[in-house]
């Protein structure tokens, strides 16, 4: 298990490959922490860390880490919570990409209402005026949520889901009915305006985000599942079951576990294809701007046009070759 010198707020980097073609990036849930998430209970391995690198190896992968407890999600002051939670995401996510990097794909690996949190973070984003934030935003192109709930607009479906939460984590006494009410309408929010995100992402290949949604196939005691299948994936996206309970569906014990397996697979394919994308994109060089534009006659020489291609300037019928000699033919 995690030591408490292990746990983190912010971002923490747990592997990072020499030339890494995405970053990955998880985000717990209630009650979480950025290490112990990811680790079953009594045991050392933390999946994302030990075991993903291995198998996912062109991913730079890290975990981001904040204060979850239920009061936080389910108070009088939840919505400022919630906000103040998907803004440090976007913050410490985006000041750990370099201005050289700000561009690499993202991946969102997210368990229950850590799903949340970063639906909000994109929501938020999106309108945001920092270039940080929306070029975080942009670079998003898949996310799978573990458990999350999307409940819909049926208000009583969110409260009841707080009272699962409550007493799976024993804060009854902690979280009125009125609390129940306050946070879930947020929650009920920011579920109904995060699939209006994902249609503006539609319009392109290059801009459509992948997501995959897991849902718990065990009952949680008496609480049965915290988040039902229904809820637990967003309409025209694929759904997957992970063979355990709310708690445990995140935590896997080593590379054989089927659980891990099945993860595993969606993320090796989306880096997969991430991959063959970049190498399909043209990349920029020096000497090969792509860029044309009008002008006049200047001093007799003809630049009517002006184009950068390939390493070359073609002004009319005069080049001028760019190359280490400045060979200049007239």
């Amino acid at each position: 298990m995690a030591t408490a010198q292990e746990e983190t707020m912010g971002m923490l980097q747990l592997h990072c490959p020499q030339d890494p073609v995405v970053d990955i990036c998880f985000v717990h849930g209630i009650r979480g922490g950025n290490i112990s998430t990811w680790c079953l209970k009594d045991k050392e391995v933390c999946w994302p860390r030990d075991l993903l690198p291995h198998d996912v190896t062109d991913a730079r992968i890290l975990s981001f880490g904040y204060d979850a407890s239920v009061l936080q999600f389910w108070s009088k002051v939840s919505q400022n919570t919630m906000a103040q939670h998907a803004s440090n995401l976007s913050a410490r996510l985006a000041g750990n990409r370099s201005k050289s990097y700000e561009q690499r794909p993202i991946i969102f690996v997210t368990h229950s209402l850590g799903g949340l949190v970063c639906a909000q973070a994109l929501i938020d984003a999106y309108k945001s005026a920092e270039k940080s934030d929306r070029a975080m935003e942009e670079s998003v192109r898949c996310i799978a949520f573990l458990g999350t709930p999307f409940q819909g607009s049926d208000i009583a479906r969110w409260i009841d889901f707080g009272r699962k939460i409550t007493d799976l984590f024993g804060d009854t006494d902690k979280v009125l009915l009125d609390d129940l009410k306050q946070g879930s309408y947020q929650l009920k929010a920011i579920s109904e305006k995060f699939p209006e995100w994902l249609r503006g992402r539609e319009g392109a290949e290059a801009t459509k985000v992948e997501i995959d949604c897991f849902t718990e196939e065990f009952a949680t005691g008496h609480l049965g599942k915290i988040v039902t299948d229904e809820s637990a994936h967003i309409k025209g996206y694929k759904v997957f079951t992970l063979h355990a309970n709310h708690q445990d569906m995140c935590k896997f014990q080593d590379k054989d576990d089927e659980n891990y397996k099945a993860v595993m697979k969606v993320l090796l394919r989306w880096v997969k294809d991430l991959k063959e994308q970049q190498l399909k994109e043209p990349k920029e060089t020096a000497g090969n701007v792509n860029t044309t534009f009008s002008g006049a006659n200047y001093g007799g020489m003809n630049a009517g046009q002006i184009k950068a291609d390939s390493g070359a300037l073609n002004l009319g019928y005069h080049v001028i070759a760019v190359n280490p000699f400045l060979t200049m033919k007239f």
